[in-house]
């Protein structure tokens, strides 16, 4: 299952980010990218900049943590915290809050110790409240796009982390299990897969339908 998430995830960041290759970990590369992520972490943390330009930070910092290894992802984790302030920040527009679903997903992947403080933090609690909120307060594109990408950062956090599996389960529950095989169903031409679908599967919701059946 690991491997295929891993697949499903590389297929994602080929499909949104083509100029992006993933390189074995050097040192001189591994300062490079220590450097840039700092350099892009003062400017997320930057309070007097426009939460655009924080935004665009938060996008090329989680890339640099997926192409730059484990000791890059270990360097951005320092940052999840101010992603996830500006994600609960009610007043930003659509186009940043995806973006901070971005670089958290870049940020995440494969790398359980991110994936555990980014559940310590209750980002999959925030991140469920707002896949019901967005069906309830936004609407046409802006509501589905954002209701996909939490799905795939949903997936993210739960491909390699039994913790935040058990965790979506407990806050999910029958109505996340709902929603999925909802959001699964709908269009989603235009993305690399399915997330809704994938998520459904990793949580073992399909198991369980197809138990029920029998």
């Amino acid at each position: 299952m690991l491997k295929r998430i891993q697949n499903y995830y590389q297929t994602f960041i080929d499909y949104f980010f083509p100029s992006v290759k993933k390189e074995p970990y050097q040192t001189d590369e591994g300062a490079f990218h220590h450097k840039k992520i700092q350099d892009y972490g003062i400017d997320l943390r930057n309070t007097e900049l426009p939460i655009e330009q924080r935004a665009k930070a938060a996008v090329s910092m989680g890339l640099l943590a997926y192409t730059g290894g484990a000791n890059a992802a270990i360097c951005a984790s320092e940052y999840i915290q101010d992603l996830y302030d500006i994600f609960c920040t009610q007043t930003i527009s659509t186009k940043v809050r995806i973006q901070v679903l971005q670089g958290l997903s870049c940020i995440c992947y494969i790398n359980p110790k991110n994936q555990r403080q980014a559940k310590d933090l209750n980002l999959i609690n925030i991140l469920l409240d707002h896949l019901d909120e967005e069906q309830e307060s936004a609407s046409g594109n802006a509501c589905i796009t954002i209701q996909f990408w939490i799905c795939c950062l949903l997936t993210v956090l739960c491909s390699s982390t039994v913790p935040c599996i058990t965790a979506v389960h407990k806050v999910g529950g029958e109505k996340l299990e709902k929603k999925l095989k909802l959001l699964s169903h709908m269009d989603w031409s235009g993305w690399p897969n399915n997330y809704a679908a994938v998520l459904f599967s990793l949580l073992g919701f399909q198991r369980l339908q197809n138990i029920s059946n029998v």
